[in-house]
């Protein structure tokens, strides 16, 4: 469940898409230290490999043939050599050119997705449910995704799921591909997961709700995709984002901590680089955190920490090579900011907005904010670097630092 992930930080599937950055399939598989999670890299990498050969085959006509493949083997040892054969026999298709580089290649694709969107169209004389976004594989290998679609009932933490009710759509993208995709849904959908499978993209799942659905009359059903020339853009050419994954983001904190402190509250030198995200007891210092509702191209990351006096601070230092007056966004995941209990407001962020007329406090009241990017001003900066401040103060349970915006007017 995305909640207990979200407490125990990255998940193994995570964990092993970061092993597969640096490390073969191969080499994984001979290294007594990974044993905890080769059994996620086993599934993904199979996943993966399953999945572009269903896509390429048909899904109904390769689940045909495997059913009858393993039924025939039941019993006995089988070799990639005669699975090949028979799969190229059947669908022309040819695993053994694919498989050296599954085997034996560091090289992962690294998906950026744009933005989703969802109406409700008549299709003849039935409703359904279109499904629009668009998708860029940015590296040189070959790569897949899936899109799984909750039908009916709730959906994320806490609801009920049952496979009976999902949809699951695949899309598969070449080396530096970009694909424009729609769905046709017979069925309401409540929220969708992207699964990344083996890829560069942390988290693997991106999580989406799709709320208040309206009829568009004008629209015209269409189910199918289409190969476009212009990638996905994470900035448009008058935008400068920096992120906090980014060169120039740094975060302070009052270092001053007393003895007792030290022996009673003992921090742990080998902790993994991202770690959990406890909305209940949020850390007490800056802590590197993973989350599909954050901002990110490939990593969707934010550094978080629990609400104090305003001594610990996030730092945006980003470089203006223009000067001019630039409008400022910082970037709030909705989700990740409610406030503990039923009545408890999640507070307000303290920004400091340092431009060539002085400093500028601003706050934002977050439960009015909106989620995604939100206004902070408009303020004049000369070339060279312009800096955005987020203090720890705030009258909720923590703060969260993500990314932050300038758009030229």
């Amino acid at each position: 469940m995305p909640w207990m992930r979200d407490m125990q930080g990255m998940s193994e599937d995570e964990q092993a898409n970061l092993a597969l950055l640096s490390n073969s399939f191969e080499d994984l598989l001979k290294d007594p230290e990974k044993k905890q999670i080769i059994d996620n890299v086993i599934q993904l990498k199979g996943t993966t490999l399953f999945s572009i050969i269903k896509k390429k085959a048909g899904d109904d006509a390769f689940e045909d043939f495997l059913f009858d493949y393993l039924n025939e083997i039941k019993f006995s040892n089988a070799s990639i050599e005669d699975f090949n054969r028979r799969v190229r026999r059947r669908f022309g298709i040819d695993l053994i050119p694919y498989m050296k580089g599954w085997f034996s290649s560091t090289d992962l694709p690294a998906f950026l997705i744009g933005n989703v969107s969802a109406v409700n169209v008549l299709d003849g004389d039935q409703l359904k449910t279109m499904v629009k976004l668009k998708v860029s594989n940015t590296e040189d290998t070959e790569g897949i995704i899936s899109v799984e679609f909750r039908i009916g009932g709730g959906f994320g933490p806490g609801s009920s799921r049952s496979s009976s009710d999902n949809v699951t759509k695949l899309v598969q993208l070449d080396g530096h591909q970009s694909k424009e995709v729609s769905f046709l849904l017979s069925g309401t959908p409540r929220g969708a997961t992207i699964n990344t499978l083996v890829s560069r993209n942390i988290p693997s799942e991106i999580n989406l709700q799709l709320d208040n659905i309206e009829e568009d009359q004008k629209a015209t059903p269409y189910e199918g995709e289409k190969i476009v020339d212009t990638p996905v853009r994470i900035a448009e050419d008058n935008e400068i984002i920096l992120d906090n994954e980014d060169p120039g983001f740094v975060v302070s904190e009052d270092n001053e901590t007393s003895l007792l402190q030290k022996l009673l509250i003992r921090e742990d030198d080998n902790a993994e680089k991202y770690q959990g995200f406890n909305r209940w007891r949020p850390a007490r210092n800056w802590t590197l955190t993973t989350n599909s509702g954050f901002y990110g191209a490939y990593i969707r990351s934010a550094y978080y920490v629990k609400a104090g006096s305003g001594d610990k601070k996030a730092q945006w230092n980003i470089p203006i090579s223009e000067g001019g007056f630039y409008d400022v966004y910082t970037y709030i995941s909705k989700e990740n900011q409610r406030g503990r209990g039923r009545d408890r407001s999640p507070g307000e962020y303290h920004y400091i907005i340092h431009h060539d007329d002085g400093d500028e406090k601003m706050n934002l009241d977050l439960k009015s904010a909106e989620d995604g990017w939100n206004h902070l001003g408009a303020y004049y900066f000369s070339p060279d670097t312009a800096l955005v401040e987020l203090t720890n103060e705030n009258t909720g349970s923590m703060v969260i630092a993500d990314a932050i915006k300038l758009i030229k007017q």
